[in-house]
């Protein structure tokens, strides 16, 4: 993860910082009233600025509503290794013309500049997108009631945990209000959490196809289990049937159907249509989420064939397996349209 401190720095370590970035470092004692003259000139918000372009020097913000692509060299056609999404915080390796050299997380690569933040714009921008985070500095952190030692002890948090921010408090402050749990709150001692904007980190191609993997996997869990609850077998064996063969013939629709219901009845699959529909690397349109697309409402021909295989009509006896016709099958078997049932 990246972070940005929340914390502002003394006056006199920001001064220490415009002096140096002002090329004023090694002036001898006669120029001192001199810079410090030009020091009280400085306004609160220059003050800002020094710490930004110090904190944000050699770092970037991903300035994007989702994502940006990060390539391999620095060109718009070269080959995605990555992607930064918003939020997304990185390191500046190098940089090229109209294009930055990134690492962010298990990411390095190119990302266009037009599609970056920089320096004060980054520290700005980040503390918008990124989430305020109060990471416990010790054991046994005691997240209370109230704003007070003398409060009651709501939760204690083990070292390094981190809670979500609802408010910091200001500069001053010796308690930072934070979320514990779902929707409760409490207060922690200033003194023991280290307050920062956490940002995000950008994904290598191969996390991001895992990661859509595994909320398809969640999504298809969720489908089989509202599917079980509400018991509408018909609909969920429909909507397989067109995903597997909606642009088939009527007799070819309802040998998908009778597939399921011979798998039901073997007990070897599922005891459930759902089960046997949702068993594991059973049915592709199922494991890439096509089925997902007709689960709401299936063509009539496809109810009707469900309906039929449900009520124990079968075309194929007791056939339990089918695939494209011109894929060769040694056994016995039938071909209906595209498919071949054995």
């Amino acid at each position: 993860m990246s972070f940005i401190s929340k914390k502002v720095l003394p006056l006199s370590a920001l001064a220490a910082l415009w002096v140096l970035g002002s090329g004023f470092a090694g002036l001898d004692v006669e120029m001192a009233a001199g810079i410090e003259s030009v020091m009280d000139d400085l306004t609160s918000e220059d003050f800002e600025e020094i710490q930004a372009q110090d904190e944000w020097d050699g770092k970037v913000l991903a300035n994007v509503e989702d994502y940006v692509t990060v390539r391999s060299e620095p060109s718009s056609e070269a080959e995605a290794v990555g992607r930064m999404f918003k939020g997304d915080g990185g390191e500046i390796v190098e940089e090229a013309e109209g294009w930055t050299k990134i690492s962010s997380g298990n990411v390095e690569g190119y990302v266009s500049n037009d599609y970056l933040l920089f320096g004060e714009e980054a520290y700005t921008q980040a503390q918008e997108e990124a989430t305020l985070t109060a990471t416990s500095l010790t054991g046994g952190l005691r997240v209370r009631e109230e704003a007070s030692t003398e409060a009651r002890i709501l939760k204690n948090v083990e070292e390094g945990a981190k809670l979500d921010v609802v408010d910091a408090g200001g500069e001053s402050s010796e308690w930072v209000q934070v979320e514990y749990a779902e929707d409760k709150t409490g207060f922690v001692s200033a003194e023991y959490v280290d307050v920062q904007y956490e940002l995000g980190e950008a994904m290598t191609m191969e996390e991001i196809e895992e990661k859509e993997a595994e909320e398809k996997r969640e999504a298809l869990k969720q489908q089989l289990e509202a599917f079980k609850a509400n018991g509408d077998d018909v609909t969920l064996l429909a909507a397989l049937i067109q995903a597997e063969g909606g642009n088939q013939p009527y007799e070819g629709q309802v040998a998908i159907g009778a597939v399921v219901m011979n798998r039901v009845r073997s007990g070897r699959y599922g005891s459930t249509i759902a089960d046997v529909i949702y068993a594991p690397g059973q049915f592709g349109v199922v494991s890439n989420g096509t089925i997902l697309r007709y689960t709401s409402s299936p063509k009539a021909s496809c109810v009707q064939a469900a309906q039929e295989a449900i009520n124990g009509y079968t075309n194929i006896g007791g056939y339990t397996h089918f695939k494209n016709a011109r894929s060769s099958v040694s056994s016995d078997h039938i071909v209906i349209g595209n498919h071949v049932f054995y």
